[in-house]
């Protein structure tokens, strides 16, 4: 790192609103290190990074996965269980019974596949948006 930093000056620093490594203005100094810097392109301040946190990146890069996971579950399950034909969804009642791999469609969840029946008044049923907890046989 070049020791002749000095507040006010200019330093090329991952910029944590940009996304981008960028120019900034430093605004503290610590022991001869920039500390405090200010983004010249969004004015955002943030404690100086010479790149990107690992530990950011790594969460992100899971997190769009497990979402892109979760919606291609759903997918092949629904087109594996009924062949595209949603017309085979029975209507979500408490009081009804259902098995693993019916397919239900809920009011607020919409269409729904059965992965478990967990006990005779529980199941777990995948939704487009995730799995749920619901009650039958009540």
């Amino acid at each position: 790192m070049n020791d002749n930093y000095v507040a006010g000056g200019y330093i090329e620093a991952w910029c944590t609103k940009c996304k981008l490594e960028l120019g900034h203005t430093i605004i503290a100094m610590v022991d001869n290190v920039p500390k405090k810097v200010k983004c010249n392109t969004c004015d955002g301040q943030h404690n100086y990074r010479a790149k990107p946190s690992e530990i950011n990146r790594t969460k992100l890069k899971n997190s769009v996965r497990k979402t892109r996971s979760k919606g291609a579950i759903y997918e092949e399950y629904i087109s594996r269980l009924t062949g595209g034909d949603l017309s085979k969804a029975r209507k979500y009642s408490f009081k009804e019974n259902y098995q693993k791999d019916e397919i239900l469609d809920h009011s607020t969840f919409g269409v729904g596949v059965v992965l478990s029946v967990i006990q005779a008044n529980k199941m777990e049923i995948l939704f487009k948006d995730g799995t749920k907890l619901l009650s039958q046989n009540q």
